[in-house]
């Protein structure tokens, strides 16, 4: 199966991550005693980059998105999914209910616009995606209020 979604970098992480550089960099250049720190500084930038990924690109879909994970209830996969779609107008979950699936929203901050994929965990080792769905703020924000990691 083809990857739907991309981690990629947003500007911000670019510019930190020049930033960190450029300080090793002068640090490593002032002279004898900085040049120490410099490399450290360099190294910590580098083992930064692999994991310094915060934006997301989506198949089809131009910009970059921003991710959003709620934890919600296995147990009402098919309401859950029936909200996605649209088929149903409200959902209502049992807020006892224990976690072990995901809905990711993927939100693009220029406009707003946001689509969303349910994410079954069959054996808390892999999972089943399901296809990205576009969905509305209020329908987020109704699943929001659902999600077992709220505070």
């Amino acid at each position: 199966m083809e990857k739907q979604v991309r981690k990629t970098f947003l500007p911000q992480d670019i510019a930190v991550l020049t930033a960190v550089f450029a300080a090793g960099a002068a640090c490593f250049l002032l002279g004898e005693g900085w040049g120490g720190l410099g490399v450290v500084i360099i190294m910590s930038g580098a083992m930064m980059l692999p994991f310094y990924h915060h934006g997301y690109r989506l198949e089809g879909q131009k910009g970059l998105f921003r991710l959003k994970e709620l934890s919600m209830s296995r147990e009402n996969k098919d309401e859950i999914l029936a909200f996605l779609d649209g088929t149903t107008e409200d959902i209502d979950l049992h807020p006892w209910a224990k976690g072990g699936a995901l809905v990711d929203v993927y939100w693009r901050k220029s406009d707003g616009f946001m689509m969303a994929r349910y994410f079954d965990y069959a054996d808390f080792s892999n999972g089943i995606e399901y296809p990205l769905r576009e969905v509305s703020g209020q329908q987020v924000a109704r699943l929001e209020s659902f999600a077992s990691d709220k505070q």
